[in-house]
């Protein structure tokens, strides 16, 4: 499951914008190269353990892995290499099911207590605390990510994401399939979701 998604988990249960941080923190720590130790803050540390029980859930559910291989077949079929392909069915079927959660207001709001929400962390390394501090800068600025709601933004996070792993990388062409891949593969997230929140709830009771 990807950050967004994350942060809408945790409005399942009560808790300020530290569950919510928690939640989410694996995903940002990631994302700008940083890595936490911990924290002396109960909810981030309740919220960090609901990040990895919720994404155990979440790769191990039947509708979610169904949607990886359906979007993976998709690309095989028009010829995206397998490198891109395999981490494109991934991340962007998470993508695009952020894309669907951004329109519910409930976690649009645990999205924002938990990018405002100030915690006590420690870091590994000299640094990280640096690093850390001018992503979550910028994460604030750009607010909640309703690019995510059109798969033509998704394919350009891809390509920049993808782009700084060589075997991972894709070509101009490959992305010309992406691009079409992940707007036909939309509707069917759009359609799955429900589903992948509902066995998300019930793993998680």
């Amino acid at each position: 499951m990807n950050y967004f998604g994350h942060a809408a988990v945790a409005s399942w249960r009560a808790g300020k914008g530290g569950l919510p941080l928690g939640a989410m923190l694996p995903d940002f720590t990631t994302m700008c190269g940083a890595r936490v130790t911990g924290t002396s803050d109960a909810e981030v540390a309740v919220g960090i353990d609901l990040h990895h029980t919720t994404d155990a859930a979440f790769h191990t559910a039947p509708v979610v892995t169904g949607l990886m291989r359906e979007l993976d077949a998709r690309l095989e079929r028009a010829g995206c290499a397998r490198g891109p392909r395999r981490a494109v069915a991934h991340i962007g079927t998470e993508l695009l099911l952020d894309g669907v959660l951004v329109e519910h207001g409930e976690y649009r709001d645990a999205y924002i207590l938990g990018l405002e929400y100030e915690a006590p962390l420690l870091w590994r390394d000299a640094g990280d605390a640096d690093r850390y501090g001018l992503f979550i800068t910028r994460m604030r600025d750009h607010g909640v990510p309703d690019d995510l709601k059109r798969p033509e933004s998704i394919a350009t996070r891809l390509q920049r994401t993808l782009s700084r792993r060589p075997l991972l990388a894709p070509s101009p062409s490959d992305m010309a399939v992406i691009a079409v891949a992940l707007i036909e593969h939309k509707p069917r997230v759009e359609v799955a979701a429900d589903s992948v929140l509902r066995v998300l709830r019930a793993a998680l009771a």
